[in-house]
């Protein structure tokens, strides 16, 4: 039967108990006695087992309260290598310790496997043990701090990321005559990302798509798209009115305006891809900061639309390049951020990926966009990105 002294009145604490197994009786009393004061000064609990088999009984009723585990290791039903490994398995939070007085090596590296956090040999000297339960419960709670830190923090991305994609989410999606697409995946675990994405209604027959994609990832990354949205339709697209929009023009202010409001932030980098599609004309005029190349998809025919410049916030009153292209009922336009094209660049990924292969091998339709992530992950030989993804396709009808 197992015994337990109580020398904290307040039930509701947790993870506040230790758990001593030995099956010598007289080495539980000597243990009772010497730690009851330094246990009730620190608002501990002391559970006993004269048996791995009742101590793993107390584990199953009590493992949330139960912060440490000290155990003897020669045992007559089980050795304490192996009540701790059972232990580890089961409740691998908790922190362990062998106070034995033998010294076998086979079961010793065996209680190693199990993560005992100390070694104490009997006879015991008390200052030396107390010190090394001081030690282990230390460790327990600052794990235990690390993880509310850690799920804290992962609720405050999930959070974040919740909002960056109803911020930068477009609400034109599927209109007359054109179908628009977005897909965004952020780096896996970070819910947020530095990747933007928008389609913005013009004059009637005429969108703006953009794209844009600030260097990093995470919170940093996440906020630079909001400034970005926070500043280009409201100080530049609203205000042109019905006047022309120019890709080219555009990114010259953008890049300026980028420059000033980032002014006190170095070794940023922001790439951005914008493009007026003109349904009036059947064009597709668009100009490049950076951006990895769109193509165009015809008969199921990808070209890729060459034209570039610097990235935002290089250089000052950047004068960027803009071309035409002719488009046809029936063609998809195709943009992306670079994450897609560079999934094991970390890995260092078998093949680099060649995603007008990917392209012309995936004809557009249902989940074209989710085929073309996976063709993407399966040519780079790895099982996810490194990097924020957005992809962008807008399909001629």
């Amino acid at each position: 039967m197992a015994h337990t002294i109580k020398v904290m009145e307040d039930q509701s604490a947790k993870a506040n108990s230790l758990l001593f197994v030995d099956d010598e009786i007289g080495i539980l009393n000597s243990l009772k006695r010497e730690l009851h004061d330094w246990s009730r000064d620190n608002g501990l609990t002391i559970l006993i087992a004269p048996s791995a088999r009742e101590g793993l009984a107390i584990l199953e009723a009590n493992a949330p309260e139960i912060c440490l585990i000290v155990s003897d290791l020669r045992m007559p039903e089980m050795k304490g290598s192996d009540f701790l490994l059972l232990a580890k398995e089961k409740w691998p939070d908790i922190i362990s310790i062998l106070l034995t007085g033998f010294s076998e090596t086979e079961e010793v590296m065996k209680a190693v496997r199990a993560g005992i956090f100390s070694y104490i040999l009997k006879p015991w000297e008390p200052d030396y043990l107390r010190a090394e339960l001081d030690k282990a419960i230390a460790l327990f709670r600052l794990r235990r701090q690390d993880e509310t830190r850690s799920r804290t923090m992962e609720e405050e991305l999930r959070w974040a990321g919740e909002m960056q994609r109803a911020i930068l989410r477009p609400s034109l999606t599927t209109t007359e005559g054109i179908e628009f697409r977005t897909s965004y995946r952020p780096v896996p675990g970070l819910y947020c990302g530095g990747d933007y994405y928008d389609v913005v209604s013009l004059l009637p027959g005429r969108y703006l798509m953009l794209l844009g994609d600030v260097a990093g990832h995470g919170v940093k990354a996440a906020f630079i798209t909001g400034i970005l949205k926070a500043v280009i339709y409201p100080e530049y697209i609203r205000t042109l009115q019905n006047k022309r929009f120019s890709p080219a023009a555009f990114l010259g202010w953008l890049n300026d305006r980028m420059n000033f409001e980032l002014r006190r932030t170095s070794g940023l980098i922001i790439t951005f891809l914008a493009g007026v599609i003109d349904l009036k004309g059947m064009t597709f005029t668009y100009s490049n900061a950076g951006q990895d190349h769109p193509f165009i998809i015809s008969n199921g025919i990808p070209r890729e639309l060459p034209v570039s410049g610097s990235g935002l916030g290089f250089a000052d009153s950047v004068i960027y390049t803009e071309k035409t292209e002719t488009i046809l009922p029936g063609d998809v336009i195709f943009a992306f951020t670079d994450g897609l094209v560079e999934p094991g660049a970390k890995a260092k990924a078998k093949d680099p990926v060649r995603l007008s292969e990917i392209l012309a091998a995936n004809p557009y339709g249902p989940e074209f966009h989710k085929r073309i992530l996976e063709a993407a992950l399966e040519s780079a030989g790895v099982g996810d990105f490194e990097d924020d993804v957005a992809i962008m396709t807008a399909r001629l009808l």
